[in-house]
């Protein structure tokens, strides 16, 4: 009988200790998952610059309203722009690894594969995105401070769909507003259907009569 009890305080205290773990552990992943790499937000962001292999480009915002700066002078596609700002400011930090320079390579953040330049108010933040991770969903990234070369650097595991939000055609970040000049080419300064396409469609019906 005694053995039986003994047994059973055993199991409870087990149970009790792997319930304990339990709310640990989902404590951390919840405390990890909502870190992240910058604390502003995307509406924050005024400017910014990707540097990719040779090819750089650039972007200010003036009234809320995007413009691509290099490699030419175009509006941008605002959604584009939404796309990548909203993964640089949201995304979770999966994990940290702390990094000496000479270890950088390891997750190909020596040469970094883009860089990304962020203004926000008078400060600039520097991102670098590095290597895919051994299973291809997360990425190492980088946020460099001014002594990054000196001292140990944090090395930063994303999802890696920050790689969608860089890894663009140019036409992606150009605003496509063939749709807006064909409703201008219809209407007048006003906004009124155009006089001289009815007047001709008019005299298009009359011939048809």
């Amino acid at each position: 009988m005694k053995l039986q009890r003994s047994t059973g305080i055993l199991l409870g205290v087990a149970i009790a200790l792997a319930a304990a773990v339990a709310l640990f552990e989902t404590q951390k992943d919840t405390t990890e998952s909502s870190d992240t790499l910058y604390s502003f937000a995307e509406t924050d962001v005024s400017a910014f610059t990707i540097e990719q292999d040779d090819s750089t480009l650039a972007f200010e915002k003036a009234d809320d309203i995007w413009q691509m700066t290099e490699p030419e002078t175009a509006a941008a596609d605002p959604s584009t722009i939404a796309f990548l700002l909203n993964i640089v400011t949201t995304s979770a930090i999966q994990d940290t690894i702390t990094a000496s320079p000479d270890e950088l390579d390891t997750y190909g953040l020596d040469t970094p594969n883009a860089t990304v330049q962020l203004t926000v108010d008078d400060a600039d933040y520097t991102l670098t995105v590095g290597d895919e991770d051994f299973s291809g969903s997360s990425l190492y990234v980088m946020t460099i401070d001014s002594d990054t070369d000196i001292v140990p650097s944090e090395v930063h595991i994303i999802a890696n769909e920050f790689t969608n939000g860089i890894d663009r055609p140019l036409d992606d970040w150009i605003l496509d507003d063939s749709e807006n000049a064909e409703d201008e080419s219809t209407n007048d300064e006003n906004g009124n259907p155009n006089s001289e396409i009815t007047e001709d469609e008019n005299t298009n019906d009359d011939s048809e009569d």
